[in-house]
């Protein structure tokens, strides 16, 4: 468990974020034909494709989320470990996270320039249409899990210290 005020939030906003990647995912996966549409409805992928995103896509979702969640759950510092299984699955599915969200804005980006008016298919809590506010909506997700990435960061570098590469002479 969390030992300060400042760590508690982290775990917060984690458990949070990883929610919502949860939910996405088990919403689209739980309507694969809405999801289909949503994405034949983008126009940015052959319809081959289109299947291959629709079974993977709610998946990695679901993982990256439930990694984040076993992460924070298991990010407690009370006794030393050789293999920090906490701190990787966190940063692991932060990364997954951030990937993910910087996609899902360049993909609404893209529909926006195009001028298509479709539903965004977040497979969030309700349905909208590919604009300003499902952009921001993304971005905020990668504000957030670019902010906990680089924490971790800082706080691996505390624990460990300074990585220092070293040339071989």
């Amino acid at each position: 468990m969390p030992t300060s005020v400042k760590e508690f939030v982290f775990f917060v906003v984690g458990l949070a974020l990883a929610g919502l990647f949860v939910y996405a995912g088990v919403q689209k996966h739980l309507a694969p034909y809405e999801f289909a549409e949503a994405v034949m409805a983008y126009q940015l992928l052959p319809a081959g494709l289109v299947g291959v995103v629709t079974a993977t896509l709610p998946w990695l979702e679901i993982v990256s989320g439930f990694s984040l969640i076993l992460g924070c759950l298991l990010g407690g510092s009370r006794f030393v470990n050789p293999f920090p299984l906490g701190a990787l699955l966190r940063r692991s599915a932060l990364l997954l996270i951030v990937v993910q969200s910087v996609l899902f804005i360049a993909v609404l980006l893209i529909t926006m320039a195009r001028g298509l008016k479709i539903d965004c298919g977040c497979g969030l809590f309700f349905q909208r249409q590919v604009g300003l506010a499902s952009i921001l909506e993304d971005a905020l997700l990668l504000g957030l899990a670019g902010w906990l990435y680089g924490r971790e960061g800082k706080a691996r570098d505390r624990e460990e210290g300074p990585v220092l590469i070293q040339p071989y002479l």
